[in-house]
C-alpha cells in the first residue's frame, strides 16, 4: 500500500454513544487528500441494538461484527445495513475479548472475581455455520488476578499477539496463539523496558515493524521474533527497537475532561493516521476529534522521529447523543497489513548471515524511502 501526494483517502471511525438512555453504535467517514485539504466528516450509519463495544472487521467479507453482552450482528460495509446476528459466545457468562485476525473473528474469555471462567475459553467465529467453534483453551489464568485484562494486540508472523495485564497488581506479560499450530505460548518481553502494558488496542504491524501507541504522544516501535528450537518447538520473543516521543497534534479549546479515546491507523508507506476524541462539556452539541498525520522518518542524528503533516480540531454532530467513544478505525479501501506464518518459516529457514544481510538491506531501503517522500496531507 502506497500514499501518493493529492491521493484522495478515507478512513471509518466507529463510535459507540450515548444518550437519553439509549447506547447507539455509528459509522462517520473522514474523507481527505494528502495534500492540504480541510478532512470532510459525515455520518454513514446508526445502528440502535445497545451497547456494543466490541467491533472486529473481516475485509475479505467486507463486514463489521458487533458484540455486545447477549450476541451481536454483522454490517455489510457496502451498504452499511445490518445482514444478520451472531449468537452469544459460549463463554457469556464470563466478560470476553474480540480480536480479529486473517479473516476470522476471535473471543477470549477474560475472568473476574465475581464470573470464574468457563471453558470453551477461547473461539473463533465460523461464518459459513454461524457457529462459534471451540478452540485450544486459554492456559494463562492462574498467572494473574482474578481482574486480568487484554490491553491490547497484534497480529504477525501467523501469531496472534496478547498484551495482559492484572488490574490489582499491575504485572503484564505478552502471550502467543499461534495460529497455525493452534497452540499457546509465552513470549519473552523485558518488562522492566515499559511502565505498562506495550498494546492498547490494535497494534500497527508495518513490514516487520509492530508500532503501538503508548500515552497520548508517544508511540512504541517493536520487532517480534521466532526462533526454532528443538523437538519442533518455537520461541517467541518480543524486542523494544526504539521510542517515537513528542507526538504533536492540535487540541479543541475546551480541554477533554477523562475517558479519552484514540486510534492508529497506517495510510501506506510511513504515513500515519492518529484520531483522539474525549468529553468536553456535557451541554455541547457537538464532540471534537483531533485529526492528525504525519510520517516515521530518520531525523539528522540517525534516530527515528515523528514528523507531523497536518493536525487539525473538527467538530462533529453527536446526533442527540451526550458523547461518543472511537472503537475501530480502519481505511475501509484496504486490509490490515497480516505478516504470514509461511513468511515467518521462511525467514527462521534462512542461515543467520542471510538475516543480517537481508536486514541491513531493509534498512537501507528504508532510509532511501524517507529521504525520497514528499510530504503531504
Amino acid at each position: 500500500m502506497t500514499v501518493n501526494q493529492g491521493e484522495a483517502r478515507s478512513i471509518c471511525l466507529l463510535v459507540s454513544s450515548y444518550g437519553d438512555g439509549i447506547y447507539t453504535n455509528a459509522v462517520y467517514e473522514v474523507k481527505f487528500k494528502h495534500g492540504g485539504e480541510v478532512p470532510v466528516i459525515r455520518h454513514v450509519a446508526k445502528f440502535r441494538e445497545g451497547y456494543c463495544p466490541r467491533v472486529a472487521r473481516v475485509f475479505n467479507r467486507s463486514n463489521l461484527y458487533y458484540f455486545g453482552d447477549y450476541g451481536g450482528f454483522i454490517v455489510d460495509m457496502e451498504t452499511w445495513s445490518k445482514c444478520s446476528s451472531i449468537t452469544p459466545t459460549p463463554a457469556s457468562n464470563s466478560r470476553e475479548t474480540i480480536v480479529y485476525a486473517y479473516d476470522k473473528v476471535y473471543y477470549l474469555a477474560r475472568r473476574t472475581c465475581l464470573r470464574p471462567v468457563k471453558e470453551p475459553s477461547f473461539g473463533r467465529y465460523d461464518h459459513n455455520q454461524k457457529v462459534w467453534e471451540k478452540m485450544t483453551p486459554f492456559p494463562f489464568y492462574d498467572d494473574y488476578d482474578h481482574h486480568m485484562r487484554m490491553t491490547g494486540y497484534a497480529v504477525c508472523h501467523g501469531v496472534i499477539l496478547f498484551s495482559l495485564c492484572g488490574l490489582i497488581n499491575g504485572d503484564f506479560c505478552i502471550v502467543a496463539f499461534n495460529v497455525g499450530r493452534m497452540d499457546w505460548n509465552r513470549v519473552k518481553f523485558d518488562t522492566s523496558a515499559c511502565l505498562a502494558p506495550p498494546f492498547q488496542g490494535r497494534a500497527v504491524v508495518v513490514g516487520k515493524t509492530i508500532y503501538a501507541l503508548y500515552g497520548e504522544t508517544e508511540i512504541i516501535a517493536f520487532s517480534f521474533q521466532m526462533e526454532k528450537c528443538g523437538d519442533d518447538d518455537i520461541a517467541y520473543s518480543l524486542s523494544q527497537l526504539f521510542i517515537l516521543q513528542c507526538l504533536e497534534f492540535a487540541r479543541p479549546l475546551m480541554p477533554w475532561f477523562d475517558d479519552l479515546t484514540q486510534c492508529l491507523v497506517h495510510l501506506g508507506n510511513h504515513d500515519f493516521f492518529y484520531v483522539q476524541t474525549g468529553w468536553c462539556d456535557s451541554h455541547l452539541k457537538v464532540q471534537y476529534l483531533s485529526i492528525t498525520t504525519f510520517q516515521i522518518v530518520v531525523g539528522e542524528g540517525g534516530g527515528h522521529i515523528i514528523k507531523t503533516i497536518h493536525s487539525i480540531v473538527h467538530s462533529v454532530d453527536i446526533k442527540g447523543s451526550e458523547w461518543f467513544d472511537l472503537v475501530l478505525c480502519f481505511t475501509p479501501e484496504c486490509e490490515d497489513y497480516e505478516h504470514t506464518e509461511e513468511e515467518s518459516m521462511a525467514s527462521m529457514n534462512q542461515p543467520r548471515q542471510e538475516i543480517t544481510a537481508m536486514k541491513l538491506e531493509i534498512e537501507a531501503t528504508q532510509h532511501e524511502e524517507e529521504i525520497d517522500a514528499q510530504v503531504g496531507y
